[in-house]
This record gives C-alpha cells, sequence and structure tokens, in this order.
C-alpha cells in the first residue's frame, strides 16, 4: 500500500519508501525518522484574539456575482461564501500514495472580519470513508468540528459546520479534514493565493500524522487541497476580485504521483456502444472502451470480442484435449481460456466458438488465438527493480543475477519478447501481491504499464491464510481479521489496479481473478463458497471490471484438482459459477456501455449505466459496512415509481428519489432496472 513499508518477497517486510506527492514523501520530510531531506518549518504563533462562534443573522451582508464566490448545496441547504480554489480546475490533481492516517489543512487568513460557514475538501476516487473537518486558530483550539451526512464518490466535498466561526481580519486559522486517502500537488503555494478577501501562502499546506490532531508540519509548499467557505461582515461590500493567483491547472510534473486520466465531460453524447443517448448530467467513470478497445487488435477483432454482446469470462491454466472438455467448460459459462498446457488443442478450443490466450510454447499457433499470456506473478517472485534474469522459474535456481537487485521488470521485458515478431494480438500480464502490496506505486505502476494490453491481479481475500494479517499486506488498505472475508475486497484489488493503470494516461482493461476452491496448501484456510464466488465477481463488476477470471485449483483441503470446475471438486460451486456467468452474459450489452459516476450511498459499492432506454444500479456493501437495510439516493434524472431488482422476481419502490433495500450478507448484491 503506499506510504508504508514494503516486502519485497512474501513475509519479508522491507523498509523500501514510496515517492509521494503529500507529507509521506517518500520518508524524507524532516519528521521522517533518519531524514535530514526537507525542512520542517514550523507555524508561528500570531498573538491577538481567538475565533469565536457566533450567530450569522441580518449582520451579514450578501456578496453577489464575484469570481470567488461559491454557491454550493449541501444535504438541501444553499450556502454561499468565498472559497479559495472555486474557479481551479481539479480533474488533473492526482491521488497521493500515501495511506496513513493524516489530518490535512490550508493555514488561510482574510482581509477582513468574517465569518467560515463550511469546510471543503477534494476527495480522492476510491476513498469510500466519511471524514470529519474541523476548523482551528493558530493556537491549536478547535473552533468547530462536522461530519457530513453524506458525500459524494469524489471530487469537492462541502461540509457546512454546525454553527458559523467568526474570524477575525489579519489572524491565522486552519481548515482541515481528517482521511487516509487524499490528492496532492507538490509547490502549489510557492506563489500565495489570493480569492477575494482570502489569502494563503507557501506554509499553507499542513498535515499532521494520526488518529487526528492539529495539522501544522509542512512539505514542499504543497497543496492538499482543503478549503473554506466565508462570507464577510459589516456593512462595506469588499471589491470583486479575480480568480486565485496561483496557476489555475497544476503542472502534474511537479508531483512523482502520476496524474489520473482527465474527468470526462459532464455531458457526453452518446453511449459508447451506440446504445441509449446519455441523458445524466454526471460525469464518467473513466473507460479504456470496451469493445471499442478491442477492436484494435486485429484477432481480437477477427474473434468478435468487438460485439457489445460479448464479455470475457475466462479460466487459468487448464487443458483442453476432447469435445468433453469443451462442454463441460461451456456449460459453467465460460468462454475463454487464459494460459494452457502444453498439448492443448487450441484449433479444437476455436472451432468450438472460444478463446485462448495462449504461452509462448504454441508460437506456432498464434493465429488461433485472441492473444498472449506474457507472465505471471514476475512482480512477486522475480521482484522490483533493474536486475538482471537468470531465466530460472522458482524453484530452478538464483533468479536474478544479483542478491540485491529484484529483475522482475527483466523477466517481464524478456517473456514478451518471446512473442512472434509483428503479432498484434493482445498480450495478458497478471500480477500478485508485490503490485498490490509490497512495491511503491512507482514500481508497480512500471509492472503494469511496460508490457501488457490486459492485466489482472490475483489476491485472494476469502482463502489466503495471511493476507488478512500480514502487516505489509490487507492492514495497509484498512483490512483486517475482522473484514478480511469480503465480497467488497475484491473490488479493493480493482481500485489499485486500475488507479496504477492511469499513471502513463493510457488505459488498458483490467480484469477480475477469483478463485473457485481452496487455492492454498494450508489445509487449514478457508475454502470459498458459492455465495462468495458471486459475490466476489460482482463486487469486481463494480469496481469497472473488463472481465472475470476464475483460478481453478485446489492445492490443500479435502479435494486436490486440478480442474475444480470439471469435477466433483467443483459440485458444491458449479451451480452458482454457472448461474452467475448466465447473469453476466444477459447483461453484457449493460456492461459494455460507460459508467456514470454518482454516489448513492458511501457505505455501498455502486455502478451506474444507462443502456436502451432504462437506467442500471448495481449495490452491494462496502468492505465496513454492516448487513442489513439501505437507503440508495438516486441522482437527477433517474425518476420511476419502482425498480425492478433483477434476476430476484420482484420490486421495490422509489420514494423521495431513492430506493432502500435490505443486504441480507455481505456478498448480497442488489441490480436494479429502472425505466423512465
Amino acid at each position: 500500500m503506499p506510504g508504508s513499508p514494503r516486502a519485497r518477497r512474501a513475509g519479508r517486510p522491507s523498509p523500501r519508501p514510496t515517492a509521494a506527492a503529500g507529507p509521506d514523501a517518500a520518508g524524507r520530510h524532516a519528521s521522517a525518522a533518519g531524514s535530514g531531506r526537507g525542512r520542517r518549518r514550523m507555524l508561528r504563533r500570531p498573538t491577538g484574539r481567538r475565533g469565536r462562534l457566533v450567530m450569522i443573522g441580518a449582520v451579514v451582508v450578501s456578496f453577489l456575482a464575484t469570481a470567488t464566490v461559491v454557491t454550493a448545496s449541501v444535504a438541501g441547504e444553499q450556502v454561499d461564501g468565498f472559497t479559495l480554489f472555486a474557479e481551479t480546475d481539479v480533474s488533473r490533481v492526482p491521488v497521493d500514495p500515501d495511506t496513513r492516517p493524516v489530518e490535512l489543512g490550508v493555514r488561510f487568513t482574510a482581509d477582513r472580519d468574517g465569518v467560515v460557514t463550511a469546510v471543503r475538501f477534494l476527495k480522492a476516487k476510491g476513498d469510500r470513508s466519511r471524514h470529519r473537518v474541523n476548523l482551528w486558530n493558530a493556537d491549536g483550539e478547535r473552533l468547530a468540528t462536522a461530519v457530513p451526512k453524506r458525500e459524494s464518490r469524489s471530487g469537492w466535498q462541502h461540509v457546512v459546520l454546525p454553527e458559523p466561526v467568526e474570524v477575525e481580519a489579519g489572524e491565522v486559522y486552519i481548515a482541515s479534514y481528517h482521511t487516509s486517502r487524499y490528492r496532492a500537488t507538490q509547490r502549489y503555494f510557492e506563489r500565495p493565493v489570493s480569492a477575494g478577501p482570502l489569502r494563503a501562502d507557501g506554509t499553507a499546506g499542513v498535515y499532521a500524522y494520526g488518529s487526528g490532531g492539529f495539522p501544522r508540519q509542512t512539505w514542499k509548499a504543497s497543496n492538499y487541497w482543503v478549503d473554506l467557505a466565508f462570507e464577510p461582515t459589516g456593512s462595506q461590500q469588499p471589491e470583486p476580485s479575480p480568480s486565485p493567483t496561483a496557476s489555475a491547472e497544476p503542472s502534474p510534473s511537479l508531483s512523482p504521483s502520476a496524474s489520473p486520466t482527465a474527468t470526462p465531460s459532464a455531458t457526453p453524447s452518446a453511449s459508447p456502444t451506440g446504445g441509449t443517448p446519455a441523458v445524466l448530467d454526471l460525469p464518467r467513470v473513466p473507460w479504456e472502451g470496451g469493445p471499442a478497445y478491442y477492436a484494435n487488435f486485429p484477432q481480437a477483432r477477427a474473434s468478435g470480442w468487438t460485439d457489445p454482446s460479448f464479455f470475457p469470462i475466462g479460466v487459468w491454466y487448464e487443458g483442453v484435449y476432447t469435445q468433453q472438455d469443451i462442454d463441460r467448460d461451456k456449460a459453467a459459462g465460460l468462454n475463454t481460456y487464459v494460459m494452457l498446457t502444453d498439448q492443448s488443442d487450441v484449433a479444437l478450443i476455436r472451432r468450438n466458438g472460444m478463446y485462448a490466450f495462449i504461452p509462448q510454447p504454441f508460437s506456432d499457433r498464434g493465429n488461433e488465438s485472441v492473444g498472449w499470456v506474457i507472465g505471471d506473478e514476475a512482480d512477486m517472485w522475480g521482484g522490483p527493480g533493474n536486475g538482471t534474469w537468470t531465466g530460472n522459474y522458482p524453484g530452478q535456481g538464483p533468479i536474478c543475477t544479483s542478491s540485491r537487485d529484484g529483475c522482475g521488470l527483466d523477466v517481464m521485458k524478456k517473456e514478451s519478447g518471446t512473442v512472434p515478431s509483428g503479432d498484434r494480438g493482445l498480450r495478458y500480464a497478471n500480477y500478485g501481491k508485490g503490485v498490490m502490496f509490497w512495491q511503491s506505486d512507482s514500481d508497480a505502476g512500471k509492472f503494469v504499464n511496460g508490457f501488457s494490453s490486459v492485466v489482472s491481479n490475483d489476491i485472494y481475500w476469502y482463502t489466503d491464510p495471511h493476507v488478512c494479517t500480514a502487516p505489509a499486506e490487507g492492514p495497509t488498505y484498512g483490512v483486517n481479521k475482522d473484514n478480511c472475508r469480503r465480497a467488497a475486497n475484491y473490488g479493493l484489488t480493482m481500485q489499485r489496479m486500475r488507479e496504477l493503470d492511469a499513471m502513463d494516461g493510457k488505459r488498458q482493461p483490467v480484469w477480475a481473478f477469483v478463485e473457485v476452491g481452496h487455492p492454498f496448501t494450508e489445509d487449514w484456510a478457508p475454502t470459498i463458497t458459492g455465495e462468495q464466488i458471486t459475490g466476489a465477481v460482482m463486487n469486481s463488476l463494480i469496481n469497472e471490471a473488463r472481465g472475470i477470471q476464475y483460478f481453478n485449483h485446489n492445492f490443500g483441503g479435502s479435494c486436490i484438482s486440478q480442474h475444480v470446475l470439471r469435477e466433483r471438486c467443483g459440485d458444491a460451486v458449479r451451480p452458482a459459477v454457472a448461474e452467475v456467468n448466465k447473469r453476466i452474459a444477459s447483461l453484457a450489452p449493460v456492461l459494455n456501455t460507460q459508467s456514470y459516476e454518482w454516489e448513492f450511498n458511501n457505505g455501498l459499492d455502486t455502478m451506474l449505466k444507462a443502456h436502451d432506454g432504462s437506467f442500471y444500479v448495481f449495490a452491494m456493501l462496502g468492505k465496513d459496512t454492516p448487513t442489513g437495510g439501505h437507503s440508495l439516493a438516486l441522482p437527477p434524472g433517474v425518476t420511476g415509481d419502482t425498480a425492478e431488482v433483477l434476476f430476484e422476481n420482484r420490486s421495490v419502490p422509489i420514494s423521495g428519489g431513492a430506493i432502500r433495500d435490505t443486504f441480507a450478507k455481505e456478498h448480497t448484491y442488489h441490480i436494479y432496472k429502472i425505466t423512465p
């Protein structure tokens, strides 16, 4: 996890720091043990009067029509006020890799007496937490605090304080919020920012690690994108002022964290697959194009992967020798093989209308496939770094020529180089805990973005005996033994991979990896159930998986097998796998459209799509959300009296612009179809 110690091998923690745009910053600020780089500057403690709580009455003058006045709607209220960054384009502000709990703030002054009515902060995409905001004076006295009733999935959050707080001209105050996931821009405050009566200088961006406290440390004039709403008091109106004097669009080159893909237009003209025209005034989830993406690869295009009704559902490392093998796999709802045993019959696969990503030994049969498997978990057994690979695989001797330098990137380079020259098939790479947990974003991004055109990561949250407890693994994401065995964590893997994939400004499909049995040798480790498989698959789809991949091997437990979905070892789960795959196939035209961004409920994992005149809302519990009844607030434009609950033979009423439904288990999912 970004900002945490990494392990270069399983179970071997390493103090390798991460490159960060924010306060962690590879451990290089002065508060990091052993570091002398980066000078810590303490805030001055000015004397004078402190802020006081006051009720706004008729004495407050309304200020209209200036560039720095913002009107925001928060939980039904209209809130007016001056802000520091209301007119700033934040679409390219990167998410910092640091994930340690931290209080982030902005240090500001005002030219006039007035009141602070709200604290604003720029929420990082993928952050599912609710955040407490605070207002402080320069002495560290907390003047006000608030927790929002509801937050959107990302973007600016505007949190109204319980009562407005009076602030005095020329005095220093800090607005802050607490988080473990944030967006940051280094060197932003090297030029002072002014917006109306508000001022912020080079020491404006402040932070304090821990469970929440007065933020006073600074790092490279960073902006942590905390803001406020300020209303002057008195009888004299301030002169209208221009937008903030700092650069309106922070340069991504100032931060080692990569900038995400720019947010698409809020009003795109049509569904990317030619379905229903977009009718919602909402931003879209970044998108690599689905079927349109596969059109760039002749072998995938010739195989029909550009058809919006096709969705890849694969199985990992199978052997295909007879028609019976094909028939059993088709009955389970599979359509793709990723990796094959050496003697598998690729032509038989093709004749049956199925597809394969083949390993390099099949170089003479590349035209029978949609692409190539170019690597599996080289991030783990090769490790990060620029070392040289010996050519050995695990168990064959030394992996790297130097014991001090990882060589996983050289593994991937050489594996990729074995693909026949000029071949234009898809290239599939799978990674593991190195990319997910142990490596910095910079190292992990080199694996994810350097070699493949389809990528996945195999973290088995339901069955891995160690992922919940190893300090450098699940706990770095807030996943521990109490919330580890949950479907929502498979979505966490998708979020991590999609964020890494966005680092180079390009997009490739990220597929989900879900086990179907007992993939670990420890007999005492859990065995996944059919309901859990279904939940893991659905949560991965909600988090934008573009394909599903099943791990089909049992290495422990009561039934050892290399073909779980074909043999008796899979009897308990095969019906659930076949059913969820059938549902995916029926939903393919919906899944192959670009999702809208909307926060239905910050305790739920959700996805919103439009297709053929209807809206589709996918919903499941988040990793920390209890079972029971939950509401989903629908966005403007999604209207109706009832919502059909697909695959459940029931409907639920829409009341007050919301759906309320029960999620009985952590893996329960509901798909609502709403036709205006």
